[in-house]
């Protein structure tokens, strides 16, 4: 497995200053999913104030130092309202600690794609300690399973699950697949979110199988976004991307529960039809029949009069979009496409190679 996408000088500190880009950059690797990082933006800019967060790669860390994920997990509805204490982050890490023994030596990020894409910066400023340059997925995805981490036979196990009430749940074994369940029965009986930590890992296997530099990616992408150019062209040029299509909302079929739902857009000028299946995030982009794009490549809605990235529970009938895609920043081989590629969604689609 080797990294795509951006490549430049690595972070070695994050501080206020690169909130805006990360937040930006982790819209954009949400894919239409993620949840709204503009609540945890202001949170994280909050609490870092003139401090800063030591970023560290997996491979400069002691072989055997002790590296353990965190991020939030609920309804995107519910987490606008009500984003999950920086404390919440720390007890279900420290919770995993005392399951594992040993001493914690760094936060690693599950995602790279929206809100938890800052929630680890948030626990390490918290908790006084280094965040990881790297995730585990190169962009968002809806299940805890769809890692680097997972595909290489890593379980998630011990987790905790942390209510705002600071309710805990601690699991200390149990497959994927019931992981999965379980943090989603959790969250429910929470109230909608709340925190979570998992996949604790040495950073020796860190640096072989997680996705090395997204941390320093995301902040690059960020940036460079909110440097571009005003037209959505320069725009997906400036971000290494390409411009799909552009056209209007005529058709919205919602999810039902695990299967993707589908947003029909046409375009009077030339005819085409577009089809996007979406779930969480938008997983492919169909146009006349032919499949242009598909997870885990990221697939970006803005609308064209602000350029804002949108989520999925955003989109509307009626509304222009125009349609961006953009490398995931990690290359996952041919075997992982039941897992993170259209067949991981029931989706049979055969993307046309360009």
């Amino acid at each position: 497995m080797t990294p795509t996408g951006p490549t430049s000088k690595e972070l070695r500190r994050f501080a206020a200053e690169h909130v805006d880009a990360l937040a930006a950059g982790a819209a954009l690797l949400g894919s239409g999913g993620g949840g709204d990082v503009a609540v945890a933006a202001q949170l994280l800019r909050q609490l870092l104030g003139s401090r800063s967060v030591q970023v560290v790669a997996a491979k400069s860390l002691a072989a055997d130092a002790l590296v353990v994920h965190v991020g939030v997990v609920g309804a995107p509805d519910v987490l606008a309202e009500r984003l999950i204490a920086p404390e919440d982050f720390a007890i279900a890490a420290r919770a995993v600690v005392a399951q594992v023994g040993g001493e914690l030596s760094a936060v690693g990020v599950i995602e790279i794609g929206g809100v938890n894409a800052m929630i680890p910066v948030l626990t390490a400023a918290q908790l006084g300690l280094p965040v990881v340059d790297g995730d585990l997925m190169g962009r968002a995805f809806p299940r805890i399973s769809q890692t680097t981490l997972a595909l290489a036979g890593h379980r998630a196990e011990p987790l905790a699950v942390v209510s705002p009430a600071f309710d805990t749940v601690i699991v200390s074994t149990c497959s994927a697949k019931v992981a999965e369940s379980l943090v989603a029965s959790c969250v429910a009986a929470m109230g909608g979110a709340a925190a979570l930590a998992l996949y604790p890992t040495t950073a020796t296997v860190l640096a072989a199988v997680g996705v090395p530099g997204s941390l320093s990616s995301c902040v690059r992408l960020g940036g460079n976004y909110l440097t571009a150019p005003s037209g959505t062209m320069e725009l997906a040029d400036q971000l290494g991307g390409r411009r799909v299509f552009e056209g209007r909302v005529e058709e919205l079929l919602p999810r039902n529960g695990p299967i993707p739902g589908s947003i029909t857009l046409g375009d009077h000028g030339s005819g085409s039809t577009v089809r996007i299946d979406y779930l969480d995030e938008f997983l492919a982009v169909t146009m006349d029949g032919t499949t242009l794009a598909s997870t885990p490549e990221v697939i970006v809605a803005l609308d064209p009069r602000t350029r804002q990235p949108l989520r999925t529970d955003q989109i509307r009938l009626g509304q222009t979009l125009v349609l961006l895609t953009l490398p995931a920043l990690h290359q996952w081989p041919d075997g992982a496409r039941t897992v993170v590629g259209p067949p991981a969604f029931g989706l049979d689609l055969e993307l046309v190679p360009r």
